[in-house]
């Protein structure tokens, strides 16, 4: 039963397959952000909009912390559709058992650094001192959690390294159901404010990392599992996860140290502009997790075409990829842009508030689809094996190119204002998004190179044998 719903990656009819495994991904990325959607919306109306700024404030600080080691993750899928293609059940097994161990040394070290380091990560951040100690509160508690998160994460990515995207939707949705019950459950009648939110998604995560790992050790019908005997850290598939996973985590650092530096900015203009620019950002997400599915789906059929050798395999994917990406990304923007201001009034309704909110939508989602080349572009170069190159691309186009912006034209009296903060995004998206198009193409060249070499050498020795046992 198992096998019927692992997607076949290396032919068959691609942009249908594509659709396939991205739709689980997005449906599932959607739900999660509908659930913490409701912790502002229950915020709003059971705490207070100073609740909705704390939660807001941490987002950045958090993701900051959290996310290089979430690219292990993207790592952790790439070495597995690549040894799935490649018809190796045991390289993916022991690439199983190392994905856990791993995310559960690197959950430990994270929740010890984020539990005594948040306030002082928040003070470094100007958080205004009416939030600061509700967003410490939520912190604290969001980072004893964190070994469940990186879990569930891990462990998705391994069943969605398999072509499997249905169980980790299915584990995502029963997560965030509990999540939404115990939230009124905690801040309307327990009244545990934002300490109640964070109570219960921690909840969430614990169930469903539960559950993915649960089904991991069970999948004896699909390509792999999780085995006992493996589970520890394997040298060759640990420093293949490290080699694709630190450069995407730290690419991913790179854009969290530049939004870090922006929120501190954005602070400085006080509780009503940090709750209406929270508020955008939730939404905003929708279209990047919209997005960012087929983006996933571009890196796992992209590796597991270039662990089969299949060239024509590779572009389809990569070109499908492409289409559904832009397509969402502009249908989603446009949608996003038509009701901003409805939007917004779900989660704040303090006027400045609404603007600000407003002002993000329209500016950030205007130009969006350049965030969506960034990233779709960026998950061709990590298929083919390549994840140090859109790193290094990132730390100079997004992390570099905000901070010197934001130090220097942003300081000017004439462009200190929420426009020019937001400005910064569209300008680094666009530079970034043609450095990785040219780097992509230079890599693709490269490695359909390699990949002809490889097969004319295999020719070549195959009908040397032949030839061999003629003669004899």
């Amino acid at each position: 039963m198992a096998k019927k719903i692992e997607l076949e990656m290396t032919n068959g009819n691609y942009a249908k397959n594509i659709i396939l495994f991205a739709i689980p991904v997005i449906v599932s990325s959607w739900l999660q952000l509908s659930f913490n959607l409701a912790d502002y919306i229950v915020c709003k109306n059971f705490v207070g909009e100073n609740a909705v700024g704390a939660i807001g404030d941490t987002g950045s600080l958090s993701a900051l912390i959290v996310d290089l080691f979430i690219g292990f993750a993207v790592g952790v899928n790439v070495v597995i559709s690549k040894a799935v293609g490649s018809k190796n059940k045991e390289k993916v097994e022991r690439a199983i058992g190392t994905s856990t161990t791993l995310a559960l040394i690197c959950g430990l070290v994270l929740a010890i650094i984020g539990v005594f380091m948040s306030k002082i990560f928040l003070e470094w951040m100007n958080t205004p001192s009416e939030l600061i100690d509700m967003s410490n509160s939520y912190m604290v508690i969001y980072f004893i959690g964190v070994p469940f998160l990186l879990l569930y994460n891990f462990g998705a990515a391994c069943l969605r390294g398999m072509g499997d995207t249905t169980k980790p939707f299915i584990y995502l949705t029963i997560g965030g159901i509990i999540n939404v019950v115990f939230n009124i459950i905690f801040v309307k009648y327990c009244g545990l404010g934002v300490s109640g939110l964070a109570i219960a998604t921690v909840m969430s995560e614990a169930i469903s990392s539960i559950l993915t790992i649960i089904s991991l050790y069970r999948n004896k019908k699909g390509f792999a599992s999780l085995q006992l005997k493996y589970l520890k850290p394997h040298t060759e598939e640990l420093v293949d996860i490290i080699k694709i996973g630190i450069p995407a985590g730290i690419q991913s650092a790179m854009f969290d140290i530049a939004n870090v530096i922006i929120q501190t900015n954005i602070n400085s203009f006080g509780t009503a502009i940090i709750a209406g620019d929270s508020a955008a950002s939730r939404i905003n997400n929708f279209t990047y997790c919209g997005m960012d599915g087929f983006a996933q789906a571009g890196i796992a059929f992209i590796a597991a075409n270039y662990g089969a050798k299949n060239i024509d395999g590779i572009k389809k994917s990569f070109k499908w990829s492409i289409i559904f990406c832009l397509a969402t990304d502009v249908l989603m923007s446009a949608i996003e842009i038509i009701f901003r201001k409805q939007l917004v009034e779900l989660i704040v309704i303090n006027d400045d508030a609404v603007k600000n909110g407003e002002l993000n939508i329209l500016v950030l989602m205007s130009t969006h689809s350049l965030m969506a080349l960034v990233d779709i572009l960026a998950a061709g170069e990590r298929g083919l094996g390549d994840s140090l190159l859109p790193a290094v691309v990132s730390f100079i186009g997004i992390c570099v190119l905000r901070i010197i912006y934001v130090f220097t034209f942003f300081k000017m009296e004439q462009f200190h204002s929420m426009f020019y903060l937001y400005l910064t995004y569209p300008i680094s998206w666009l530079i970034t998004s043609i450095a990785n198009g040219i780097c992509c193409a230079v890599l693709f060249k490269k490695k359909f190179k390699e990949i002809e070499n490889e097969k004319a050498k295999a020719t070549v020795s195959k009908e040397a044998n032949e030839a061999n046992t003629v003669n004899k």
